[in-house]
């Protein structure tokens, strides 16, 4: 005891709060076994659970045996917690080391009392006595465990010098952060599904694709073989239609013709006289031999004739038909267009050929502006030699 009282120091608690090498008052260690998803204190019906009976088994031997392990040590509060979700210690204590020469023999020194525990003094932050200390605790508490069959696994050795609710909030930023990435694992593996999916659908729309061009090259090749089939179908139509023409200029002349040889008829039988039967009532005609030779050649004629309109009649009714069933397999086509919806198709392939098409219609259009002035330029005779030869045809 320090007699002097210069020496004497009488708040030695303040003294140690307010010492730089940051000295505490007294030291706590939370010591627990499992966690609330292994080790829960109670089941869903509020029974102690055989997990829990053997950590708390486990706890009491190791609080038994901490001042005997620790004697620098001294344990003020040992006190074991049910409440919360794991059975856990908390171990209050203030670390007492002896012997020193200079002041107070006995002094509150956290590395002098586990120095005189036996561990070796510090050779780095991480290689220090609080750290031996710690480990041997440690290995003491997994041997108590294995005894009771539990399997430990380490965690919190390193706090990083972090208070006991520092180390708390940590713990449970950790635990938050935990079952955040197990909510981003599912959400990772749902979006790595919905990946798959549009990945399967990609192909398939890649698939569908290749079979729309495809298609569509077929359809063009249709398209092309309907305007061939269109262009020769409009090609004989509109040469029929200009054979009937033809035709019909000529009937008209069969008309004219008709007309004639009625006239020649009413004018033979003018030089017809009659002549009385003189063995029946039957009445006959008698006429001069050049006058008959005249009625046999009108006659013969009018028969020819009759022949020749009824041969050209038959022709034209042909070319009706044949009309009729051209203009029949255009509508076909134009409706083969649209139930086939190749309309747009058609109209394009169409549009590329308009330039072609066009170029073909001027030259058509010059070569015809040439004939006729040609034609123009011909002398009477020519068109009078032209037109008896039409009438021989004819």
């Amino acid at each position: 005891m320090q007699k002097r009282k210069d020496r004497q120091k009488d708040d030695y608690l303040k003294e140690i709060e307010n010492s730089g090498n940051k000295e505490k008052t007294f030291y706590e260690n939370i010591v627990q076994i499992g966690k609330k998803t292994d080790t829960p204190v109670t089941d869903e019906n509020g029974v102690l659970t055989e997990d829990a009976k053997a950590a708390i088994a486990v706890l009491e031997q190791y609080a038994r045996t901490f001042q005997e392990r620790n004697p620098n040590l001294y344990l003020f509060n040992c006190v074991m917690h049910l409440d919360e979700a794991t059975p856990h210690l908390h171990i209050d204590y203030i670390p007492v080391a002896h012997g020193y020469k200079n002041g107070m023999k006995t002094r509150n020194s956290l590395t002098k009392a586990f120095q005189q525990m036996g561990f070796a003094k510090a050779v780095s932050r991480k290689q220090n006595e609080t750290v031996a200390w710690q480990e041997r605790e440690r290995e003491y508490l997994t041997e108590l465990c294995r005894e009771q069959g539990i399997e430990i696994e380490v965690l919190g050795v390193q706090r990083d010098n972090l208070s006991l609710p520092e180390y708390k909030a940590a713990m449970r930023e950790v635990e938050a952060l935990e079952q955040q990435a197990a909510a981003l694992d599912i959400q990772n593996e749902i979006l790595e599904q919905q990946n798959d999916d549009l990945e399967q659908k990609t192909s398939e729309l890649c698939g569908q694709v290749q079979e729309m061009k495809a298609k569509n090259n077929e359809l063009v090749l249709q398209a092309q073989k309907l305007t061939e089939q269109i262009d020769e179908t409009e090609v004989k139509e509109k040469a029929a239609k200009e054979v009937l023409a033809r035709h019909d200029l000529r009937a008209e002349t069969f008309k004219m013709i008709s007309k004639e040889v009625e006239a020649e008829t009413k004018s033979m039988k003018s030089v017809a006289v009659p002549v009385t039967n003189l063995f029946g009532n039957e009445e006959y005609v008698k006429v001069k031999k050049s006058d008959w030779n005249k009625i046999l050649d009108v006659f013969n004629k009018a028969v020819s004739r009759n022949h020749l309109l009824e041969k050209y009649e038959k022709k034209i009714s042909n070319l009706e038909k044949k009309i009729d069933a051209l203009t029949e397999q255009v509508e076909k086509l134009k409706h083969f267009v649209a139930s086939r919806e190749l309309g747009e198709a058609f109209v394009e392939f169409v549009k590329s050929l308009a330039p072609k098409t066009m170029k073909q219609r001027l030259e058509n259009a010059k070569s015809e502006a040439d004939v006729h002035n040609r034609q123009r330029e011909m002398p009477e005779r020519g068109q009078t030699e032209k037109s008896k030869r039409w009438q021989q045809e004819i």
